[in-house]
């Protein structure tokens, strides 16, 4: 009797886990008719080059994983819709970073040079706006991706509109760089790319997973 109750629970809890896993997965866009849905790499129209591809991969990985849903890289004009991904900013470097924090350098770090302060944390600021439209018309998408996209009202056609504030940090590397004489080194900030790059990678993980649960789970 005892294990007859142990194996009832059993298929009970793994029958709602299954129903669970099943609600989380089916195709958020169904009820617009949406069975297949393109990606083109998102619009970079930020201060910063190359950023796109980490944000347009993580939101493709995130749509591809819903049953029902036929997900599609790049631009393909016979699916049912297109999702078009814009990162923006201000239009110059300095409304995109800011720079706080200080590191004393002294002279025993970089002998022959007076001791001086180094930016030690830099922030950013970016935003993503993630448009889906059925039945895409190449004049439209071309609008929306244009100087005038923020204006285009909803219509029929744009079934989704949504943007998000993208906001990070890195801390700055200062190491002695290779040039120079033994008694004059300069100072190095190579290794802060990469911890910049690592950045972008945790923000577009992020982003993904607000908009799983944000906009998604809405629908």
């Amino acid at each position: 009797m005892a294990l007859r109750l142990i194996i009832l629970c059993s298929m009970l809890f793994l029958g709602s886990c299954t129903g669970y896993h099943f609600r989380q997965v089916k195709n958020p866009f169904s009820h617009f008719g949406i069975k297949s849905l393109s990606i083109p790499m998102f619009v970079n129209k930020s201060a910063i080059p190359n950023i796109s591809n980490a944000f347009t991969k993580e939101i493709f990985l995130l749509l591809s994983h819903y049953s029902g849903l036929e997900v599609y890289s790049g631009m393909k004009k016979d699916k049912d819709a297109v999702l078009i991904g814009i990162i923006s900013s201000g239009p110059k470097t300095s409304d995109v970073f800011s720079q706080s924090g200080r590191t004393f350098l002294s002279k025993e770090t970089f002998p022959g040079r007076s001791p001086f302060y180094a930016t030690s944390n830099t922030s950013y600021k970016l935003s993503l706006r993630i448009v889906i439209i059925k039945k895409p018309d190449p004049n439209v998408i071309n609008l929306i991706k244009g100087p005038w996209g923020e204006q285009v009202i909803q219509n029929s056609r744009i079934v989704l509109d949504e943007k998000f504030p993208l906001t990070s940090s890195f801390v700055r590397s200062v190491s002695v760089g290779e040039e120079g004489s033994a008694d004059s080194r300069v100072a190095n900030f190579t290794k802060s790319k990469s911890w910049f790059q690592i950045t972008v990678k945790e923000l577009a993980k992020s982003i993904s997973e607000r908009f799983r649960k944000e906009v998604l789970n809405a629908f």
